[in-house]
């Protein structure tokens, strides 16, 4: 089933990358790669986040303390999170999905660099929750994105 899904992905990334009035070339090999611009990379973000969340050792708090979060990282996904609603109106006053494939590229590469910086495991529980939270608001959002452009979002891989 992960694998159907990852094709399925790949493709339909690949298709509302570019604008709809412009022609593009079909690459099997970027097509499936999971790095750079592609469906595989962005469920690949997701599955990520979802192992994260399994294997935090703790549960994620909506009362955590966020003002334990500071620094470029935590600003970034914040900024990207806050947006998405706006990136959802202007996609749907466009009609161009090339809008929302870029967000969640941004998004994924946002949380790509913040997970190797912004550690959750072995961190006291305050900080711990904090940017746990922070995380599972990124892995919401990019769910709801995948879903949105007709994805079924990955837990695993």
């Amino acid at each position: 089933h992960t694998s159907d899904v990852l094709g399925i992905s790949a493709i339909v990334v690949q298709d509302m990358l570019a604008k709809r009035i412009k022609d593009y070339e079909f690459d099997w090999n970027r097509i499936l790669s999971f790095e750079g611009a592609t469906g595989p990379y962005l469920q690949y973000a997701h599955a990520r986040l979802c192992s994260l969340e399994r294997k935090a050792g703790v549960s994620v708090n909506p009362d955590a303390d966020v003002s334990l979060l500071t620094g470029d990282h935590v600003y970034e996904i914040v900024m990207l999170v806050a947006q998405y609603p706006d990136i959802l109106a202007s996609t749907l006053q466009s009609l161009e999905p090339t809008t929302i494939v870029h967000y969640m590229l941004d998004l994924a590469r946002a949380v790509s660099s913040a997970l190797e910086h912004l550690k959750v495991r072995g961190q006291p529980t305050d900080i711990a929750e904090a940017r746990l939270l922070l995380f599972w608001s990124a892995r919401a959002v990019l769910k709801n994105a995948l879903t949105m452009i007709g994805l079924e979002p990955i837990t695993s891989m």
